[in-house]
């Protein structure tokens, strides 16, 4: 399961060097759909990218700041920086694991 985080460590966990953060809630179901998917890249790229879980209903200051409209969103961040594309309501393995490896 991945770690969930909010606006508190938000920063501090987004500072390492690949980072991908997958903006969600449990009553969405294009978000249940991608968590299998989520979880097995987490393990596949473990040590190489760290895997977290922000809550749409839980870090309303968060999902503000981000600019959050429609979930589920996927942000990557290299060193602290966001990178790439967002992808938005994204449905299957292909493009996450594309944006994946495009941040190592």
């Amino acid at each position: 399961m991945l770690e969930v985080i909010n606006g508190k460590n938000y920063a501090e966990k987004t500072a390492h060097q690949a980072v991908v953060v997958n903006v969600g809630a449990s009553w969405c179901p294009d978000c249940r759909k991608i968590e299998p998917i989520m979880e097995n890249l987490a393990k596949t790229y473990k040590g190489k990218v760290e895997f977290f879980k922000v809550s749409f209903d839980e870090s309303q200051d968060l999902k503000e700041s981000l600019g959050i409209r429609k979930i589920p969103t996927l942000i990557f961040y290299k060193n602290a920086k966001e990178v790439g594309e967002r992808l938005v309501e994204p449905s299957s393995q292909k493009p996450i694991e594309d944006a994946i490896k495009a941040l190592l």
